[in-house]
């Protein structure tokens, strides 16, 4: 039974089952500590993955590293902001890699020194560093196991059995450490961890597990050709490279839609536009924007687009069209279509129509089956547009069981998914390196070491572990990882390029979201102003509405008291009046008295109703004798 097997996946198991962590968690130390080390603020892939070379030698792939810098986002180790991840130093001081990575050294130094001299007094022979350290290792990949349990239990390891050869000396010095010096037997404990740990990070013994495509084709998106055919600069173009020299590698047929092909002239036909008319203020798009920052003049474009069925056939893309619809595996394209707009908002409606055709392809291509194999599936889009393969598995496969691959998924994450089936190259550094820096990475604690021993001993009890058994689980584990992370719709952040590209990028970004935080207020003050005008008129209505009922009071309160203010003056100029009446030959001045009493009484009640004056009733009566002297005039000269 392989102990680098058995104790890989025991680990392996361990960790996802009591703390959720699957094996890209692994190296997300490893970045946090190289983002500790930089210079610069901005995240740049390639920036990173040449230091996990210079620091860790460290050759992880494009695709799985920027799986492991997204986990680094989840630890807070970087922050997104305007599109672009940026240290977070205030996290980033907190690790204590290095200073643990440096204590396993140290051990690793002073054991090694200790078990010369035991060598020097025990054996009366000298053993060179080289030597010595070569015993340990030796020791540490046959017997680990037998050390950890007779550790565990607070028993001396058997020496029965062991030929007295180099591994005999190791043994014996661990047991007379035991007796003489529980620290330096400590010490030695924590190389045989850190040499396990290191063993489940990199398997030195996997042996053949690749598996290769069977019958499958993999489409690839607009954007996918685009990088890969190197038409948005080579940073760009790294990773979609890796990604299909992997396919290419394990068998896949690599194919694109003819309208797939029709998008990327368009690209490269509005871009060749763009430059042959200077109109360059405002572009936008990495294609063009890597033309202009390289220098390409519009004929270079055109050139590349008479090139273009060329060019993907030299990287080993063929071209198809989409298959015939097949009424029993019909899907609801309109629906699917709303859903996509409602969650990218595209700018370009041919662009989503393009999308909804390339995926509901795949689902004729599929005949309704589940797969769960990569490898097997019939048949993958690939996209770098996070939004619609999240889109697509919500609503095209709500239901389906965990673990099946999905019908549309992003470049990085199926080049990580194909990287996770092989063994990861351990690096060209000494041992004693890669013991400390597998250490320093997972730092399992004595409960956590425990859970590791309990589960290897019951996969001994089960019987033969094999390398397969372990990438196997490693990619199932982290398969069903991403699927989760690509439901949840996790925002992705640019890091492809340069540290200069991808500032250029969080510029263009803030930009962006200064505009859209511009025009929000915009609309929130024109908002709030028809709000204020919605008030005022209604608060003019409402005056308006206050003042007619005021007018109607007002003429029923003033019409009452006219009315009761002319029957006071009636009835007092009533109970004045003279009823004893003499005769008229004998008074007839008294009765022309009253009468002309009666006229200005009359006429008191009128001006004060009315507001009637001398003057106007003068005036009145000129303009009716003019007007009757002028008709009368007129009628005589006729």
């Amino acid at each position: 039974m392989s102990t680098t097997a058995l104790t890989s996946l025991a680990i392996l198991k361990v960790n996802w089952d009591r703390l959720g962590r699957d094996y890209i968690e692994n190296f997300v130390p490893f970045v946090a500590e190289a983002l500790r080390h930089s210079t610069d603020d901005v995240v740049s892939l390639p920036q990173i993955q040449g230091d996990l070379k210079a620091r860790f030698g460290l050759d992880l792939p494009l695709n799985p590293l920027r799986q492991v810098l997204q986990r680094a986002a989840k630890h807070g180790f970087v922050r997104r902001q305007s599109g672009v991840f940026y240290r977070s130093p205030d996290q980033l001081a907190d690790l204590n890699f290095s200073d643990v990575r440096n204590g396993v050294v140290w051990i690793h130094d002073r054991v090694l020194e200790r078990f010369r001299d035991f060598v020097r007094r025990e054996q009366e022979t000298e053993w060179s560093e080289e030597e010595a350290a070569a015993a340990i290792y030796s020791f540490l990949a046959a017997h680990s196991l037998k050390l950890l349990y007779a550790a565990a239990e607070g028993l001396p390891m058997s020496l029965g059995g062991l030929p007295r050869d180099s591994a005999f000396v190791v043994a014996s010095f661990v047991t007379w450490s035991r007796e003489n010096d529980r620290q330096l037997l400590d010490d030695f404990g924590v190389l045989v961890k850190g040499h396990l740990l290191a063993n489940a990070i990199y398997l030195p013994d996997a042996g053949k597990v690749r598996q290769r495509f069977r019958g499958t084709t993999v489409y690839l998106d607009t954007s996918v050709m685009v990088y890969a055919a190197g038409f948005a600069g080579p940073e760009r173009q790294a990773p979609c490279d890796e990604l299909l020299r992997l396919l290419v590698e394990y068998g896949a047929e690599l194919r694109c839609f003819d309208r797939t092909v029709d998008e990327v002239r368009g690209i490269l036909d509005a871009s060749a536009s763009r430059l042959r008319k200077g109109q360059l203020r405002d572009a936008y798009g990495p294609t063009v924007e890597w033309f202009i920052e390289s220098g390409r003049s519009a004929s270079d474009v055109e050139l590349m687009l008479a090139r273009l069925p060329e060019k993907l056939r030299s990287i080993g893309i063929g071209i198809t069209g989409r298959p015939a619809r097949q009424r029993d595996f019909q899907v609801d394209e309109s629906g699917f279509e709303a859903a996509l707009e409602a969650a990218i908002g595209y700018r370009n409606p041919a662009a989503r129509v393009h999308d909804v055709d390339c995926v509901s392809a795949i689902v004729q291509l599929r005949r309704g089956q589940h797969s769960f194999d990569v490898e097997s599936c019939g048949a993958i889009f690939v996209t770098s547009n996070v939004e619609l393969a999240r889109v697509a598995r919500q609503f095209f496969q709500p239901e389906a069981p965990d673990g099946a691959v999905a019908l549309c998924m992003t470049d990085y994450a199926l080049g990580n998914l194909l990287w996770l089936k092989n063994p990861t190259r351990a690096p060209d550094l000494p041992m004693k390196i890669l013991i400390a820096d597998a250490f320093a990475a997972i730092q399992p604690s004595d409960a956590l070491w425990k859970m590791y021993l309990t589960e290897i001993a019951r996969l001994q009890e089960r019987g033969e572990i094999s390398g397969d058994e372990y990438f196997a689980l490693r990619h199932l584990l982290t398969a069903k990882r991403t699927l989760m992370e690509l439901t949840a719709g996790d925002p992705a952040a640019f890091t492809e390029g340069t540290v200069a590209q991808v500032l250029q990028v969080a510029k263009e970004n803030l930009r962006a979201d200064l505009l859209d935080r511009l025009e929000q207020e915009r609309r929130r003050r024109e908002g709030a102003e028809s709000s204020v005008s919605q008030l005022e008129q209604k608060e003019v209505a409402r005056r308006e509405r206050l003042h007619v009922f005021s007018v109607r009071v007002a003429k029923v309160v003033s019409r009452c008291a006219f009315g009761i203010l002319l029957f006071l003056l009636t009835g007092g100029a009533l109970l004045t009046f003279p009823w004893s009446l003499p005769q008229l030959g004998e008074a007839w001045y008294r009765y022309l008295t009253t009468g002309l009493l009666v006229l200005f009484f009359a006429y008191t009640v009128a001006s004060m109703a009315w507001g009637t004056t001398v003057s106007g009733l003068a005036k009145r009566f000129e303009e009716r004798v003019v007007n009757k002297l002028s008709n009368w005039v007129l009628e005589f000269l006729d």
